[in-house]
């Protein structure tokens, strides 16, 4: 059976993207592996908390979290195979040594933790998994969401890489879908050339079964517009005119990658992930 990864730090947003990852188990019958990664400090009990039986057991204060943060989810998914570790290091390390084990085919995270209340493009454990992992990740914003997906957004600058970010994408969730190309170009480039590109490169796109419609979006930088000066600002904007489900990134455009996770405030603000985000495994 196959499997979908999910780390926690027994956030609300974590259970969030668990319970996402759930609802795509239940559909395409994948079963879900919780990790929870600690440190002698974060997993130790305070003293309001120490009972005689956990001083005198040999266990820790993520045993009993995750035992009841497991119990929760399986009252939501009783149905649903559900198996779980906790595991002692840093999330970064754990997770995309874990990721390699058979049958793993994605990871789903949220994008905020127990820590912060950030979003994913000021830099978090999301952004170091996303820059390691060796299977794809989806990326879950903090808010209830629905999983079916009709309509999804693939950012393109013309790359082979992209396709195979396509072609994850299809395998893991076996849906047919509305498919949207978005490009977006300098303002000195002449819009029917990138069109002409962008048609051309289309073609590539009409070899995926899955695919029921493609749209073309393309926009340029303004320069002399704050809120449009770079690439993540104007694909922002985009998705947020689009009835986009999904936006399907591939890590080889390195650029875009980077400033996604800015800690620009001014930035962030424009940059606020409302929509989960499917990232291609690491090339």
């Amino acid at each position: 059976m196959k499997k979908l990864l999910v780390p926690t730090d027994f956030s609300d947003n974590a259970f969030l993207a668990a319970q996402y990852a759930a609802e795509l188990c239940k559909k395409h019958k994948y079963s879900l592996h919780i990790v929870h990664c600690y440190t002698a400090s974060s997993s130790s009990f305070d003293e309001k908390e120490l009972t005689k039986e956990t001083q005198d057991a040999d266990i820790l204060k993520a045993d009993i979290t995750i035992k009841e943060w497991i119990d929760r989810l399986k009252s939501l998914y009783p149905d649903l195979l559900i198996s779980y570790q906790n595991e002692r290091g840093l999330l970064e390390e754990v997770l995309p040594k874990e990721a390699k084990n058979e049958n793993y085919i994605a990871i789903v995270m949220g994008t905020t933790g127990a820590s912060a209340d950030k979003n994913i493009f000021w830099g978090s454990n999301t952004a170091l998994i996303i820059a390691k992992s060796p299977i794809p990740v989806l990326a879950i914003p903090n808010k209830p969401l629905h999983t079916e997906i009709t309509k999804v957004a693939l950012l393109t600058n013309f790359k082979q890489e992209e396709l195979v970010t396509l072609h994850e994408f299809v395998h893991i969730f076996k849906e047919t879908v509305d498919l949207s190309l978005i490009h977006v170009y300098k303002e000195e480039e002449k819009e029917t050339s990138v069109r002409e590109r962008l048609d051309s490169w289309t073609f590539n796109i009409r070899e995926f079964p899955a695919i029921r419609h493609i749209d073309q979006l393309i926009a340029p930088i303004v320069k002399d517009d704050k809120e449009l000066d770079s690439v993540p600002e104007v694909v922002s904007q985009l998705i947020r005119e689009e009835e986009i489900d999904l936006i399907l990134i591939s890590k080889s455009r390195k650029t875009f990658f980077e400033r996604l996770f800015t800690s620009s405030v001014s930035k962030a603000m424009a940059l606020e992930l409302q929509k989960p985000a499917f990232f291609g495994k690491t090339i």
